[in-house]
Order: structure tokens, then C-alpha cells, then sequence
């Protein structure tokens, strides 16, 4: 899965904050791992670890993009 990570440092727009709040707590819930992507020079290699990840334990995995990765401010 890849999720905009929303309301979190740097967040401009308000009405992201309250689902930026829980999106870490939901994923910790239903026992999904997640990882951040945050940087383009990781970018490629995360991706291919989120899916080896996924195939092997034969769960969803989550990628996290944040600000830093989406927006140049």
C-alpha cells in the first residue's frame, strides 16, 4: 500500500491532521507493517523491500510518503 502520510510535521492543510493522527495507530492495529518513504534516493530500494516483505509473509505491507518526499518547500 502507498499512503500519503498526512498531518504530520509541516502540515499546512487542517483537515489533514486527523487522519494523519491515526493512521499509524490504525495500521499498528491491524498488525500491518509500515515504513516510511521520505527520501528519492531510497525510494526504488524501499519499494522492492515492502514487496519482498509482502510476498514472503503473505501480508499487506504500507509505505508511508511523507511531506519531505511529496512537497519541496
Amino acid at each position: 500500500m502507498l499512503i500519503s502520510y498526512r498531518g504530520s510535521l509541516g502540515e499546512h492543510d487542517p483537515w489533514q491532521t486527523q487522519g494523519g493522527n491515526v493512521t499509524e495507530p490504525l495500521l499498528q492495529a491491524l498488525r500491518i507493517p509500515y515504513f516510511f518513504l521520505d527520501a528519492l534516493d531510497t525510494l526504488r530500494k524501499r519499494i522492492r523491500q515492502a514487496q519482498t516483505l509482502a510476498e514472503s509473509s503473505l501480508q499487506p505491507v504500507a509505505l508511508l510518503l511523507t511531506r519531505d518526499l511529496m512537497w519541496e518547500e
